[in-house]
């Protein structure tokens, strides 16, 4: 996520999805880029079409949203589930290395409430 009215944000882009290719546990992880604060546009420094070619270059999901007036943020939620549900590997049961796990858990030990 960055701020459409600060270009560093948005910058910083690059280093956190190196970090996240990377760092992540499946290489199908779903991912996107996510310009926020839309309700100002007086402030804004990156454009729609710099997110959306950014978003292009690493394959990602793109949408621009705003916290504030909420605009924008069901939308990207949705296009989340939809891609993670559209990916298999992230959920079926039982692959190794996939992003969710939904093999049972073992119970929890005797005087721990906790079963992760």
């Amino acid at each position: 996520m960055y701020d459409v009215g600060n270009r560093e944000s948005f910058d910083n882009l690059e280093l956190w999805f190196n970090e996240l290719e990377t760092y992540a546990s499946s290489k199908d992880v779903v991912k996107m880029v996510i310009g926020n604060k839309i309700d100002d546009e007086s402030r804004r420094q990156v454009s729609r079409k710099e997110g959306e070619a950014f978003a292009k270059r690493f394959s990602t999901l793109f949408i621009e949203c705003s916290a504030k007036t909420k605009a924008g943020v069901d939308q990207a939620f949705e296009e989340l589930v939809h891609k993670i549900v559209d990916t298999p590997s992230l959920w079926q049961k039982g692959k190794k290395n996939a992003g969710v796990n939904l093999q049972a858990s073992p119970p929890p030990e005797e005087g721990s409430s906790c079963s992760c």
